[in-house]
């Protein structure tokens, strides 16, 4: 009847489903990585079923093409088809991207389906433009890696190097702002992190066989309506848009976020998160039909790529709702929970610097107070913006109105991120490890930060208030509660935040 997703720590598996939806349990095919088998692949793809992209890419060796599994085009004979972990993949291997089905213009790759969390922890630097000025060896330095095993590791996961998804990215950034902007091409060129008009122009006449002129004058109803959009800005900024898979619970998620929002920095209303940036402009996020609608003014164009990331992970783009609803809803207690609140989704955070001291404030006190604390801290040592590393390695935050480890734990953090970068922030467990040597910190506080700083999607903040408030138990009770729930217990969180915040 069809395929059903679970999930092990680093494992996926494929349950058929009966006509009636029962699994039978005795047929789960495993997958170690990313990439499901060839036959999964094969079956998928003659389905055209939806729940495979971004999963894998069908090459076809006679036309030299490569498609999305749900491409409407005649499936070719099997014998003709590879099938390919990423766009990348087939990219590196020489096939152009289908003109009818778009496979560039796919979303994301959900992260739950990578086996290996240092691919994980390179892909998120990726996405930020962290190789636009840098090269695959300062990737690997800063993961604490060789070059070589980063690119063996990249390899064996997506099919392809480091570098080659990085170009692929940058790629796929510039045909958006093409078909979506009126930018000229130098500015697409610059925005897309290509520092110049040659390599831009070979890159395209490379993988689409038409330099970018040419494409974008096919395509120029998307380019007037795109112009429409961008004329309602006085600040002749840019409209992008961010796919999101459905179901997206944007009635827990932006809640979620004016809760949190610092007066100063950040405001939500019914549907749009604004903030402001450094530059003192303003980038949004409005929540539309199957997408974030994203504003950017001209000013911010140049940082496109890392606005999109923050967006994605703040708006948890990333995940897969299906298979994590599925998954969870086999648990009895969060069965009624997800069947009322479909796509639940665990918020991010714009900055990991940010949301580590942000965590460390919200630290025994209400939501509301860590506000306050937040707004105290951007207004006595930001001047209005959130203060940097260096400001706060050497400064007396207790004096905010908190006790004065708590205060110590931020400037230590602080003088971390001063001398080796934020990117320890992103990884759960060099986070642990290092929120573990920190006086100060308790585990509520590190889970937390884990969550929505590390992006571990199975991070259980297991003494928290509002998680014990609903089970009833805490502590090792709580985590045995939880065991099913894995690698998805940061989501069962949120369910059961969301069903007290709900509650009478």
């Amino acid at each position: 009847q069809g395929f059903s997703t679970v999930t092990g720590s680093k494992a996926t598996g494929f349950v058929c489903m009966s006509e009636s939806g029962e699994s039978r349990c005795d047929t789960i095919i495993i997958v170690a990585t990313m990439m499901p088998s060839a036959d999964i692949c094969r079956r998928a793809h003659v389905a055209r079923d939806a729940r495979f992209e971004n999963r894998f890419v069908a090459a076809v060796l006679t036309t030299g093409v490569f498609c999305r599994p749900t491409c409407p085009a005649r499936t070719p004979r099997p014998e003709n088809v590879r099938y390919l972990a990423t766009p990348a993949a087939a990219l590196e291997q020489g096939y152009r991207p289908c003109r009818r089905c778009r496979p560039l213009s796919a979303s994301t790759i959900p992260e739950w389906t990578l086996g290996c969390d240092t691919v994980l922890r390179a892909l998120r630097l990726i996405d930020e433009g962290y190789l636009i000025d840098r090269n695959s060896s300062d990737l690997a330095a800063a993961l604490g890696l060789g070059v070589r095993h980063l690119s063996r590791l990249f390899v064996e996961e997506l099919g392809a190097t480091p570098a080659a998804l990085a170009r692929t990215r940058r790629l796929l950034l510039a045909k958006r702002l093409l078909d979506e902007t009126t930018l000229n091409m130098t500015e697409v060129a610059m925005s897309a992190g290509y520092g110049g008009l040659r390599r831009f122009n070979e890159e395209f006449r490379r993988v689409f066989g038409s330099p970018p002129s040419t494409l974008r004058g096919n395509r120029q109803a998307t380019v007037k309506r795109s112009k429409r959009d961008t004329d309602k800005r006085a600040d002749n900024g840019i409209v992008l848009r961010l796919a999101l898979r459905e179901p997206y619970n944007d009635g827990w998620v932006l809640p979620f976020l004016k809760l949190r929002a610092i007066p100063c920095l950040e405001s939500v209303s019914a549907n749009t998160y604004r903030r402001r940036l450094t530059s003192g402009e303003e980038v949004a996020a409005e929540r539309v039909a199957g997408a974030l609608r994203i504003s950017l003014p001209a000013a911010a164009i140049g940082e496109t790529a890392n606005i999109l990331a923050r967006m994605r992970r703040l708006f948890d783009l990333t995940a897969d709702p299906a298979a994590i609803d599925s998954h969870l809803a086999t648990e009895l207690r969060l069965a009624p929970l997800v069947r009322a609140a479909p796509g639940i989704r665990v918020p991010g955070a714009w900055d990991a610097f940010e949301g580590a001291v942000r965590a460390v404030l919200g630290q025994q006190v209400s939501v509301q107070r860590a506000t306050v604390l937040a707004q105290r801290l951007c207004e006595r040592f930001g001047d209005g913006a959130f203060p940097s590393a260096a400001v706060l390695a050497d400064a007396e935050v207790a004096a905010l109105g908190m006790p004065g480890s708590r205060g110590r734990a931020i400037s230590a953090i602080a003088r971390r991120v001063a001398a080796c970068g934020d990117a320890w922030l992103r990884d759960p467990d060099a986070l642990r490890q290092a929120f573990a040597q920190i006086h100060g910190l308790g585990p509520w506080t590190t889970e937390y930060a884990a969550m929505r700083v590390g992006g571990d999607t199975d991070a259980f903040p297991d003494s928290d208030w509002g998680v014990w408030k609903v089970l009833g138990v805490k502590g090792a009770a709580a985590r045995r509660w939880a065991e099913p729930c894995r690698p998805w217990r940061a989501y069962a969180t949120m369910q059961l935040w969301h069903s007290r915040s709900n509650s009478p």
